[in-house]
This record gives structure tokens, sequence and C-alpha cells, in this order.
């Protein structure tokens, strides 16, 4: 069961920061507005037999609609009166800092505990009060990536808002950020390769991808000790004009940099040649002050350059110190790092043009063939009806000539020669018996025929419907085998089904979801039945005293006796106290990587090769059941059989909600 916070009118940047955390483990997060009456709410979802949330994170002085403060004690009364498995944890956002007095007031009211103002700093330990709250296990590496992307964002300037920006810097700073934000849509795509408009000057062109990191541009390493004299480090600057600036060591220990930029503004003070030049470099670097942005090498070049422009105003534009290892320390120019950002800029660009371009055509086809099927179908449709009501009066007419020869057999006998001899040259007991089975299979052949014209027009309807319908959702995946079984013959279907209520919802979006489903479900088993050596992989993987099931070739079968096999299976289940169909689609293969599990709803990601996949049909699916549906779709790779054992393979799971209209 999928748990859910609710936050209670916290400002916009505390939201954010307790959305990201939350999100990072795939809690639900729904936000109560400032203007709500937080009380009412919680009675009107009590009393409508709605879910409630597990645990509430809310702003110490809640507001009423009316603009009166709502007392902490009267929301945690109400939980304890209610909802006694509802948690509240409480914030206070105008303190840094909670005295063991306020936080022992919080708890004797009902509060499990009340935290200060939350920040990146401390997000980590409050998170782990609500995720000990909530009973589930904390993710140091997912919360330490959200961590990470709210600092990214932190870096993004507001357009001048602060005091004292100067034109140039705010014009430079929003732009670096309007180029970043394209190469991040596009950056899980494949890598784009691309020298023909090299934007370096140098004559030797670097290939430069999405995903470039820094440790790949122009470095410097020019290394001065600190016991190294003043007009030494002066003149290392005047041989290299080009150089921004030194690593300073002392005694073979890294201490920090020295860019040109700061080492010539403090000679140009009064008397400032006579007083460093002579003297080691150290009384000149205690003078300057040490603000160094370290990134290390693996960072990538657009992450790199919107940390370098969120730097404050006087530290904008200098040098960045790259780590490449613990030990090895260089040198990146602001501005070659500005001006490889513009590179990868316009391969994005070009990227998602080229993307974009795909998808329009794939789309204008995809259109085109729908209004082919809809009026081929259409065509077809009329003919295929009038063989399959004339079946059933042809069954009732050779029912009554049946009838009238029999009758005629036993008033006159088969005496006759002739009779006899045309009765043995047509087999004629034989076509008496098989003539309304003859009858029948045609019927049976176009009554399939209908039904399957009826889905492909229902399926290419170019006009959405403006109400939704009330929609069996095993008539959907009906539909969709249907369209599917000239590439099921080889593959078994097992189905365990139940009898599910309708749902109100639009017919032919559900019937493509699952034939999303079941193709991807089809094209993965192909490609291992095609790959002998990958069977023999999958079967190292099950584990060698595995039990063995009815379907024992889910779980426990070997290389040479497995099968390809889809289960599809029908339930009605209950998460956070609402009822929900569900329907799952499980097969047998090699399942998905967790690596890339997170990923499989996204836009454009593909693990098929260049041809055989757009990237678009699984989110798609995620689009159609989550927005349009108010549903949930799943995946587990490996997922639990029916009989409750781990089974190699991957499954999607399709929820709706019973009374979701």
């Amino acid at each position: 069961m999928v748990k859910s916070v609710l936050l209670a009118q916290l400002s916009a940047e505390q939201s954010l920061m307790w959305h990201n955390a939350l999100s990072s483990h795939h809690l639900e997060v729904w936000a109560a507005s400032e203007s709500e009456d937080l009380l009412k709410m919680l009675d009107q979802k009590l009393q409508s037999k709605q879910s409630l949330p597990q645990l509430i994170i809310s702003d110490i002085g809640i507001r009423y609609g009316g603009g009166t403060s709502l007392l902490a004690t009267e929301l945690c009364k109400w939980c304890a009166d209610h909802a006694s498995e509802l948690k509240v944890l409480l914030v206070n956002p105008r303190q840094t800092q909670i005295k063991e007095v306020e936080k022992r007031w919080a708890i004797r009211r009902g509060a499990i505990d009340l935290l200060p103002k939350i920040s990146l700093e401390n997000l980590n330990s409050a998170f782990s009060v609500a995720a000990q709250a909530l009973a589930i296990e904390v993710k140091p590496e997912a919360l330490n990536a959200a961590i990470s992307n709210l600092k990214l964002q932190q870096y993004q300037p507001d357009k001048g808002a602060v005091k004292g920006k100067n034109i140039r810097q705010t014009a430079t700073q929003e732009l670096a950020r309007k180029m970043a934000m394209i190469p991040l849509m596009v950056m899980a795509s494949e890598p784009v390769n691309d020298t023909s408009n090299d934007l370096s000057p140098k004559s030797t062109k670097r290939q430069l991808a999405l995903d470039s990191t820094i440790s790949e541009l122009n470095l410097s390493n020019t290394k001065v000790d600190l016991s190294q004299t003043g007009e030494f480090t002066r003149q290392i600057f005047k041989d290299d004009p080009l150089l921004p600036a030194i690593i300073v060591f002392e005694q073979d220990k890294y201490v920090g940099m020295l860019s040109r930029r700061r080492f010539l503004e403090c000679l140009s003070r009064p008397y400032a040649l006579e007083l460093f030049t002579k003297r080691p470099l150290r009384v000149l670097y205690e003078q300057v002050p040490v603000e160094t942005l370290e990134l290390h090498g693996n960072t990538s070049i657009v992450m790199a350059s919107q940390l370098a422009l969120g730097r404050p105003n006087d530290e904008i534009y200098e040098p960045v110190i790259v780590r490449l290892d613990a030990d090895t320390y260089s040198v990146l120019d602001v501005h070659d790092l500005l001006l490889e950002q513009s590179h990868i800029h316009e391969l994005a660009t070009k990227l998602l043009r080229e993307q974009t371009q795909t998808t329009m055509f794939q789309t204008e086809k995809m259109a085109s063939l729908g209004q082919i099927v809809a009026e081929v179908s259409h065509d077809i449709r009329n003919p295929v009806s009038a063989i399959y009501g004339n079946t059933e009066c042809l069954l009732t007419y050779i029912e009554g000539v049946m009838k009238i020869l029999r009758a005629y057999e036993k008033e006159y006998g088969t005496s006759s020669t002739i009779i006899s001899e045309i009765l043995e040259e047509v087999n004629w007991d034989f076509v008496r018996s098989d003539l309304p089975q003859v009858v029948k299979s045609i019927q049976s052949g176009s009554r399939y025929l209908r039904r399957l014209v009826d889905t492909l027009q229902s399926l290419s309807h170019m006009e959405d419907h403006a109400n939704p319908e009330a929609i069996s959702l095993i008539e959907c995946v009906d539909s969709s085998l249907t369209i599917l079984s000239g590439r099921i013959r080889n593959v078994q279907i097992v189905k365990n089904y139940i009898e599910l209520p309708k749902i109100n919802g639009y017919s032919d979006r559900i019937i493509q979801v699952f034939m999303n489903l079941i193709s991807n479900a089809l094209d993965a088993l192909v490609d291992l039945k095609a790959h002998p050596d990958l069977i023999e992989q999958r079967n190292h993987l099950i584990p060698k005293d595995a039990p063995r099931t009815e379907h024992s070739n889910v779980q426990t079968d070997m290389e040479i006796t497995w099968q390809p096999l889809i289960m599809i299976t029908s339930a009605i289940t209950e998460i956070d106290n609402r009822n929900w169909v569900s329907v799952k689609i499980a097969d047998n293969g090699m399942g998905i990587p967790k690596e890339i599990q997170d990923r499989i709803f996204d836009n454009f990601f593909t693990t098929k090769g260049q041809g055989y996949g757009t990237g678009l049909g699984l989110a798609i699916c995620h689009q159609i059941i989550t927005q349009q549906h108010q549903g949930k779709i799943v995946l587990r790779s490996p997922y639990l059989n029916n009989n409750g054992d781990v089974t190699i393979g991957t499954e999607f799971e399709v929820l709706l909600p019973i009374n979701y209209f």
C-alpha cells in the first residue's frame, strides 16, 4: 500500500523541500491550500469514506478560511477522536532551534514531534522523523539525490530579484539557466556526438555529448608552493597570459587556489609590489578571500555551469577547482565552461528538435492509419454483419430442409436405385451431420470478425468522448488480445479472471493501455526465445530449491521446458481505505533491470533498438491511467506469483478506482 502525506499550509519553500524528500521514497504527497479549512476538509473526507493520509506535516499555526488561527491542539484532538492512526508532525518555520520545553508541549497535545524551520542542512534528520512515523526505511541514496536536486534549484537565480545585481550578471545567469534547461530535459536520451559545429576555437575538435563531464574540458594544473616568492608567481602568470589560476600547495599538500584576478587585484594595492613580491606567497595568499567552488571531475558540464553562475557576485567569474581523484586537482576557466555549455545547448536543441519531429511524424502516421482503419473497418462491418445475420436464417432453413428429407425418407424409403446411387455419391450421411457444423463455423468466424472490427473501430475513433462511460476492464483486455491474436499464437495466455464491477472511463484509451503492455510483454518473450544464451542465464537466477507450482515454468522452468507465458489476473483490492479494480499483466521473461526501472515511464526512454520503439508507449500508458482516469500503474520486476513465490519476469498492475467518477 502506497502511503500518503498531507502538507498543511507550509510555505512554498518548506513544501518544496518536504515534497522532494518524501517523493524520493515513492510516498504520495498532497497539500492543503492556505485558504482551506483543514478540519472541515478532513471531516468531508472521513464522511465520504475517502482515504486519509498516514501523516500530516503541519505549520504549528494553521489558518482557517476565515482568517482566525487554528491551534495545533485542535488538529491533534481531531486526529485522536476520529483517526487514531493518523499522526501529526508539527513544524515551527519561525525558529531554527526548538527548545525541549516546546517539544514537550507539542507531544502532550498529541503530536509526534515538533521540528524547527526545515533547511537543506537539517532535512535529512527531519525526514528521519517522518520516516519513523510512517514505519518506512530511509534510503540514503534516494534522499541525498533529492537534496542535491534542491541545492541545484537553489542556484537558479531569480531574474534580478536580489538587490545589487547588475544587468550584465542577471542576463548572464538567466541565459545560462535557460540554456541548461534543455539538456536536462533530454539528458536521459542517447548521447549525441557531433563535431561538425564545434564552437571551440582550438584546432583539435573534441567530441562532446549531453552528459559530458568537466573532466573532459581543458584544465590547467600549474602548482605553486606557498614558500615560493610573490615574484615567482607573478612571472608564472606573465609567461602564460591564458592561465586562469594556480593551485596552491604547502609541502605537497593541497591548500587551495589563487586566481589571476585575485592576484592582480592584490598587487594593484598601494605598496603591494614592495610588500608581496619579495616575500613568500603565503603572505599574499592570507590577504585574499578564499571562497572556491570545488567540483568532482564526474560533474556534468550542465550542472557545473549552473553551480558556477549561482555563486555570489564577486565570485561568479572565479575559476573552478576540479578534483579528479583524491590527490589530483586542476583548474577550469569559467569562460571555457560556458563555451562548452553553449555547445551542449546546441546539441540538446538539435536532439530535441529531432525527437519532436520523430514524434510528430509518428503521431501523423498513427492518425492517418487510425483514419484508414476506421474507414476500412466500417466498410468491412456491413458485409460481416450480413454474413453473421444470414447464418442464423441459413441454419433455420437447413433444419427445415433436413426435416422435409427425413419425412420423405420415412414415407417412401430409399429403395430407388437412382436415389441410392446419388446418396452414396454425395456421401449423404456425412453431409447431413456436417452441414450444420459448417454453418456454425461460418457463424463463429463472422462473430469473431465482427468483434475484431468493432474493437478496431472503437480504438481508431478520431474524436474524444465528451464524457466517460461504464466500461468493463475484462472486455478491454479481451479486445486487446483479439487485436493481437496474430502475435500470441505461440505464447501461452493464462487468464485468472474474477468478475469485476464496471468503472467509468474511456474504453478506447484503456484498450490502448492493455495493448501496449501486452505488446511489450510479447516483445520481451520473443527476444528471449530467440537467444538461448539468455534463457540459460535466466535459469541461473532461479533458486535451485524453488518449489514447483501448477505453472512451474513461471518460476522453475529449465532451458528445455521453458515456454513463453503471459498471465493476466483480475482482482478487487483495497488501498487507502478505498476499493480499486486491479488487472495484472505478467510475463516470464528476463525482467527489467533495477537501474532503469525508475525511468521506464519517461518520455523517449526505450531499451529497444532504433526503429523498434519510440519510447512513448509506457509514457502514454502512465498518462492515460494516472491523469485521465486517476488510477495507478505499478511496475514489479521480479514479482510475486499467485503462490507468493518470487518470479523472474515483469508484472504491470493497472489500478483504477471503482467510485472515481
